[in-house]
């Protein structure tokens, strides 16, 4: 039998060193140790426990090299000294609630990794001691220079994956923002009862794999092509309404947040002023602030008059009037919380709430808006949205009649029909 042979076949006991361990071993003999006073590995620690998830690492690794720096002091990491735990294998196997073959591949794997080296004596052991002043006289175990020697890389990794992370959460972000435009845009066409555009088949099956694909996509180069994608198809929706609807001056008297002095329609016959709920007479309460009452909109003479409250519609609406806090509530108050909160729990657009007051009035498209909110779920074909966006069309063709909505809800409210009449 050869030399060769022999040798390959004889067991040594020494531990089987590959080539990257090696020199990972070689790398770590380079390592000085740092200056007395500014050892920090506790730092060390901190920044490998940040960029651990990103390197590749076999599970309980953290877990591991956590426990092993704990068990070194400061001056081990020091010029002259070396950073060296010799917990026993049973020991080990302990802490870890690991067998001691996994226990033995996990070392082998942070080794080729390059976390730490281990140190074995002559006869393949690991085992340590310390003079009086505690620094280590002799040791042999996992040597864990390479935390310290890889710190600055440890915190570039970490960082660059913050930033991956921020990208993908602003690309997500974009694609959630155009999916939901989309679809704001599919309930206004639906609201609108015409054909849908000869393409939006098209457009909905494409913005269905695009948003399967950011589920699977891991990477922000990819969420960012799925997002540019994804917002040209919010324009092309956008295009489309904005074909379907006649031009609406959507800011006709200022702001939608500012108060309005006329009705853009009167042909809806309502009239938007403040009752109190003890019905008073302005003769007893002469210090009335001007924001308690809304302008009147002067109706037609063949329909009814409408007198509303705010505190009425309150109580008729409680999903609006859930957003109102005050004791004496005005209209301002009840359109303010129709325009804000109320809009975006129905799911009603910006754009579709100013076209909406452009075309009603503020006080209208209030009314509106509450009646839409105190109807169930089922009672709508696609959403709250898109029927209101049905009752802003109505309205344009003069087939909305909201004071019948209104005289439904007071008699559900209290079980019997209120006067239509002025009161």
């Amino acid at each position: 039998m050869s030399l060769t042979t022999q040798t390959s076949a004889a067991p040594t006991g020494a531990r089987r060193m590959s080539f990257v361990m090696l020199a990972v071993r070689d790398q770590a003999d380079q390592f000085d140790g740092v200056a007395p006073g500014t050892a920090r590995p506790l730092t060390y620690l901190a920044a490998f426990q940040e960029a651990e998830p990103y390197l590749g690492l076999p599970a309980h690794a953290f877990k591991l090299v956590s426990w092993l720096v704990r068990q070194t002091m400061a001056h081990d990491w020091e010029r002259g000294s070396r950073p060296i735990a010799w917990p026993s294998a049973r020991l080990q196997q302990e802490f870890l609630g690991l067998s001691a073959a996994r226990v033995k591949a996990l070392n082998r794997a942070l080794f080729e990794a390059g976390i730490f080296v281990i140190r074995d004596n002559e006869q393949g052991k690991r085992y340590g001691r310390r003079g009086p002043d505690k620094r280590i006289i002799e040791a042999y175990g996992f040597d864990l220079t390479p935390i310290a020697q890889r710190y600055e890389e440890f915190v570039r990794i970490a960082a660059a994956a913050r930033a991956e992370r921020n990208r993908s959460k602003d690309c997500r972000k974009r694609i959630t923002i155009a999916r939901r435009s989309i679809r704001q845009a599919s309930e206004m066409l639906a609201g609108l009862e015409m054909a849908m555009p000869a393409g939006w088949s098209s457009l909905v099956a494409e913005v269905a794999e695009l948003v399967a694909g950011a589920r699977r996509a891991d990477c922000s180069e990819d969420l960012a092509a799925i997002a540019h994608s994804l917002e040209s198809g919010q324009k092309q929706a956008e295009q489309w309404v904005r074909e379907a609807s006649k031009p609406v001056d959507t800011n006709p008297v200022g702001l939608v947040c500012d108060p309005h002095t006329t009705s853009t329609n009167q042909s809806l016959n309502l009239k938007d002023t403040v009752i109190a709920a003890e019905k008073s007479s302005a003769a007893e309460r002469p210090d009335l602030d001007d924001d308690l009452s809304e302008p009147r909109i002067e109706p037609k003479a063949e329909k009814p008059e409408i007198k509303l409250s705010a505190s009425e519609l309150l109580d008729l609406a409680p999903r609006l009037g859930q957003y109102v806090t005050t004791s004496r509530p005005t209209w301002r108050d009840v359109v303010d919380a129709a325009g804000g909160p109320l809009r975006h729990e129905l799911g009603v657009s910006t754009s579709l709430w100013a076209e909406a007051c452009g075309t009603m009035g503020r006080n209208a498209a209030t009314l509106a808006l509450a009646i839409v909110s105190t109807k169930e779920l089922a009672h709508f074909k696609s959403s709250a949205g898109g029927y209101f966006a049905g009752m802003v069309r109505k309205c344009e063709r003069g087939e909305l009649f909201l004071e019948r909505s209104l005289w439904g809800l007071r008699t559900n409210r209290f079980g019997r029909p209120l006067s239509r009449g002025l009161n």
